[in-house]
């Protein structure tokens, strides 16, 4: 969920930008679980960084949803 909300919040931004703060301990690590969320289907890669897919932004409002609830 955090890995999502930070793309969500900070789209096209460099996996070196988003890692550390996310607390991975290195670069490699969070690089394949964002591939892991792109087999998914829940992020897009771009020429820099990454964003949301249609489903991952659907995943992210329906789980909002439901805390709400």
């Amino acid at each position: 969920m955090a890995t999502l909300t930070a793309i969500q919040q900070h789209p096209g931004t460099r996996a070196g930008d988003l890692y550390a703060g996310l607390g991975w301990p290195d670069l490699a690590t969070f690089k394949a679980h964002v591939r892991q969320l792109k087999e998914l289907g829940l992020t897009l890669s771009l020429r820099i960084g990454y964003r949301l897919s249609p489903r991952g932004e659907a995943y992210l409002n329906a789980v909002a949803e439901s805390v709400e609830v």
